[in-house]
C-alpha cells in the first residue's frame, strides 16, 4: 500500500490480507462477513471503499459482473466460471490471441482476459446423477 500512497491502516491490511489468503474470488459483502470477526466494528462501506481503492491503484483484480468479484490475485491469469453454481476459478494457462484479426481492426494489443465458462466438478456430477435419476 506504501508504493500505492495508500494510508496503511489496521483495517486496510486485514481487508487486503483476508482476500489474498482466499481461493475463492468473493463479492464485497462476502469479504465483509469474512473479515467481521476479526474487526466488528468495520462497516460495509468501508469494505466496499477499500476494495475499489486497491482496485484502482493495481493491488487487487476485478471480475464485474452482478455482484462484482475480487481477486487477491494480480499477476496475469484468466477464470474458468461455473454456468450452473457461478463459482469462479483461476485459470494459468496460456490463450493464444490471433493478433493478426486484432491488427485488421487497426487495434494494438494492451492485453487482454479471457473468462471461460463450464460446469464445475461438483455441478457436473450432480447435472449426471439428475439425468441418471430422470431416466429410471
Amino acid at each position: 500500500m506504501k508504493t500505492k500512497n495508500i494510508k496503511v491502516t489496521k483495517q486496510r491490511e486485514i481487508i487486503l490480507d483476508e482476500l489474498r489468503s482466499l481461493v475463492t474470488h468473493p463479492t464485497a459483502d462476502e469479504l465483509y462477513t469474512n473479515i467481521k470477526s476479526r474487526l466488528p466494528r468495520v462497516g460495509l462501506c468501508t469494505v466496499y471503499r477499500n476494495l475499489e481503492r486497491f482496485y484502482k491503484e493495481g493491488l487487487i483484480g476485478k471480475i464485474k459482473g452482478k455482484p462484482c468479484r475480487y481477486d487477491g490475485k494480480i499477476e496475469s491469469h484468466n477464470h474458468i466460471k461455473c454456468i450452473n453454481c457461478g463459482k469462479i476459478e483461476d485459470l494459468f494457462v496460456d490463450i493464444p490471441v490471433d493478433t493478426v484479426e486484432i491488427d485488421k481492426l487497426g487495434y494494438k494489443l494492451h492485453s487482454y482476459k479471457v473468462e471461460i465458462n463450464g460446469l464445475c466438478r461438483k455441478c457436473n456430477k450432480e447435472s449426471g446423477r439428475k439425468k441418471h435419476v430422470n431416466k429410471t
